[in-house]
């Protein structure tokens, strides 16, 4: 999925000139949060539809809950780009997606949030909000 959040273009000449780390800061945490709002949605379809009988599937997406599974959670940041790879890492996972297309359909669930909290992100980070 991707986001794009419009800022006037005086402050992004601002932030560019002035306070670059800003605005890669505001990029990261806002790609982080969707991610969050993505994992919490695909642990939700998981759960609703009793996917599964164990919590290590649910425990693997996307950031870590302190679970001994191990959560496939990495930023791939660009000049003018982050990339959030997430996922479950658990043996199963690509079968249980191919069946049910939890990841999937939390995306189609989530993204209106994924956005709003992308947003509020971006303009904690600017502005001070």
């Amino acid at each position: 999925m991707k986001f794009e959040i419009k800022l006037d273009s005086n402050a992004v000449d601002w932030f560019t000139k002035i306070a670059p780390d800003k605005l890669r800061e505001a990029r990261k945490k806002a790609v982080e949060s969707a991610g969050i709002v993505w994992s919490d949605e695909a642990k939700s379809i998981t759960r609703e539809e009793d996917h599964i009988d164990t919590g290590l599937y649910v425990n693997s997406i996307g950031y870590s809950t302190g679970s001994p599974s191990k959560p496939i959670h990495e930023l791939e940041e660009a000049t003018n780009e982050t990339v959030l790879l997430t996922g479950a890492d658990v043996e199963y996972a690509a079968t249980l997606e191919k069946r049910y297309g939890i990841m999937a359909r939390a995306i189609d669930r989530g993204k209106d949030r994924m956005q709003k909290v992308a947003e509020e992100q971006v303009k904690g980070v600017l502005f001070g909000r």
